[in-house]
C-alpha cells in the first residue's frame, strides 16, 4: 500500500515539478526565459523592427534565446539553413541555441517571413 501512494504522489507531483523548472514538453520552449548568453526578445511584427536586438552580437560558442513578447507565435530561422527555433508562443523562449560559426547569420520569422534579424557571429 505504502508503494501506490508514493508512486501516486510522484504521478500528481511531477507535472507541477515540470512547469515550476519552466519545462514545456509540447512546443520545446520554456518559460520564463530560458538562460542564454544573449536573449533576443521578439516585439513586433514590424520588418527589421521585429526583433529586439537587431543586430544582435555574440561570439563563437555563445547561445542565443529568442523570447517572443509580440502576442502571437513566431520563430527565428536561420536564412538558407542553420538554426530553427521552431515554433515560440506568446511569453514563451526556445531553448537556448549555441552559434558555432562566425559571421553575419540573417534570419526570419518562417511564420511572417517579412520579420527579419541579423546575428553578428565573431570569434
Amino acid at each position: 500500500m505504502k508503494r501506490r501512494t508514493l508512486g501516486y504522489m510522484l504521478t500528481l507531483s511531477l507535472p507541477l515539478v515540470l512547469a515550476a523548472l519552466g519545462c514545456n514538453s509540447d512546443d520545446g520552449t520554456t518559460n520564463p526565459p530560458a538562460t542564454a548568453d544573449v536573449v533576443i526578445n521578439i516585439v513586433a511584427e514590424n520588418g527589421a523592427n521585429s526583433f529586439s536586438p537587431n543586430p544582435a552580437n555574440v561570439t563563437v560558442g555563445q547561445t542565443v534565446a529568442w523570447h517572443n513578447v509580440a502576442g502571437t507565435t513566431h520563430t527565428a530561422t536561420q536564412n538558407g539553413g542553420g538554426f530553427n527555433t521552431g515554433n515560440i508562443a506568446n511569453g514563451a523562449t526556445n531553448s537556448p541555441i549555441q552559434m558555432n560559426t562566425a559571421g553575419d547569420l540573417g534570419y526570419h520569422c518562417s511564420i511572417h517571413p517579412t520579420m527579419v534579424g541579423t546575428l553578428h557571429v565573431t570569434q
